[in-house]
């Protein structure tokens, strides 16, 4: 029995541990070819038959020979790919409904702040330069008879000024803070003569009160202004300033680089920036179910795109770049947008008839236009008919004074042997 136990075979539950053993030496194996990092989600079978490495296609990290060809060179280093991918969602931000709610709801709150920031801020500054004035004044008493005679005709001045100026500019606030400042100087002086005028003499204590009180009115209107600007910190953060959104895109724009598709499904965006297209590894492109009007003629930056989803937008033409993709390109979702009849038609009828009407349709470029344009404009300016201006005189060629029209009504021209008309 000894014996055979001996030669009889391994258990099974060994088996499975070898297995289990042998499994776990490819996965590290495999992490130590990949990198030091494992990325969730992708697929290995698919990363090991292309040779990609998924740690360096997620971050960026790349040196030598281990440089992955495919990617943007601004994206085969860790620094420059972190800085580029954020820049991107925070462009995409600036194209969305996230970001027109945060102008609106900004907008309303920091104008409603705004009115209240600048009415405390010019208090302030009136009653602070008061201050002053009362300071110097209690330093050297002799000036109060100054201010007595000066401040009837300068609150006279100032009040006629802040009439004439316009509520709310620079120029109403700049009138309102002086008469405001002028108003407490004087009501202090003339509440000083008093005392006078009761026979006691004005001392330093006196003006000392009356300095003190205004000082307190500057300090009291100093922490309003910090309690406004502090209230409308909270508001504006309560509002945000869209990081979370802009930190959703970027995850979703590094979860491109592994497996080169990228999700941008229901997004809400308005327009896609055209940093998007400079991702020219994607070979598969979501952005349906947003609120996109056009579709940027950059696309075909996207040499190797296999599957585009732009359907559920509010598209009505499509760019004629599109027919550069025919090589690569092999799904084009673009259902329930507002195209035109003849695009939609297009359209339903496959993709290959779409691009052969994409291509039909294609417009002459730009330059060209615009030199035919020039031209035309030219012939305008200076009165030139290209059919009635009598053709220059060559040698072998019409009488000077002939037409190009008359060429065209009249017989046949007799030809010499070279082929050239006779000449009179």
């Amino acid at each position: 029995m000894t014996t055979s136990s001996s030669t009889s075979p391994p258990p099974m539950r060994s088996m499975k541990s070898s297995i289990d053993k042998d499994a776990i030496a490819l996965n590290a194996a495999l992490t130590v070819k990949w990198g030091a990092h494992e990325v969730p989600g992708l697929d290995k079978h698919r990363a090991e038959a292309v040779g990609m490495s998924p740690t360096v296609l997620k971050v960026g990290y790349s040196s030598g020979a281990a440089v992955i060809k495919h990617l943007p060179v601004l994206l085969q280093h860790a620094g420059s790919n972190a800085r580029s991918l954020r820049r991107t969602a925070e462009i995409m931000l600036q194209n969305s409904k996230r970001w027109k709610e945060i102008e609106v709801a900004t907008k309303e709150t920091s104008q409603h702040y705004k009115q209240l920031l600048i009415s405390s801020r010019v208090r302030e500054e009136a009653y602070r330069k008061a201050a002053d004035i009362l300071k110097r004044i209690m330093e050297r008493p002799g000036l109060l008879n100054v201010w007595e005679n000066s401040c009837p005709g300068l609150l006279k001045s100032k009040t006629r000024e802040l009439e004439l100026q316009k509520e709310g500019t620079f120029a109403h606030q700049e009138a309102l803070k002086e008469k405001l400042r002028i108003d407490l100087i004087y009501d202090a002086v003339a509440e000083l003569k008093k005392i006078e005028e009761g026979g006691r003499p004005i001392k330093v204590p006196d003006i000392e009160v009356k300095w003190r009180v205004v000082a307190t009115m500057a300090s009291e209107e100093q922490a309003k202004i910090l309690r406004q600007e502090q209230q409308l910190a909270a508001e504006l953060k309560k509002i945000g300033d869209g990081s979370e959104t802009v930190d959703k895109y970027h995850q979703r724009l590094e979860e491109s680089l592994p497996n080169s598709e990228c999700d941008l499904k229901q997004q809400e965006l308005l327009a896609l920036p055209l940093e998007i297209f400079q991702l020219t590894y994607l070979e598969l492109l979501d952005v349906s179910y947003n609120d996109l009007k056009e579709l940027p003629r950059e696309v075909s930056q996207l040499k190797v795109l296999k599957k585009l989803y732009i359907q559920n937008n509010r598209l009505t033409a499509l760019p004629s770049s599109l027919v550069s993709l025919s090589e690569s390109l092999t799904l084009l979702s673009a259902g329930n947008n507002p195209l035109e009849p003849a695009l939609m038609q297009a359209y339903l009828s496959g993709l290959p008839k779409l691009l052969f009407f994409l291509k039909a349709t294609r417009r002459p470029p730009k330059a060209t236009t615009d030199a035919l344009a020039r031209t035309a404009q030219l012939f305008d300016v200076l009165g030139y008919d290209v059919f009635n201006t009598p053709l220059p005189a060559y040698p072998g060629q019409p009488k000077p004074g002939t037409a190009a029209r008359d060429l065209l009504k009249g017989p046949p021209a007799k030809l010499t042997p070279l082929g050239r008309p006779y000449t009179s």
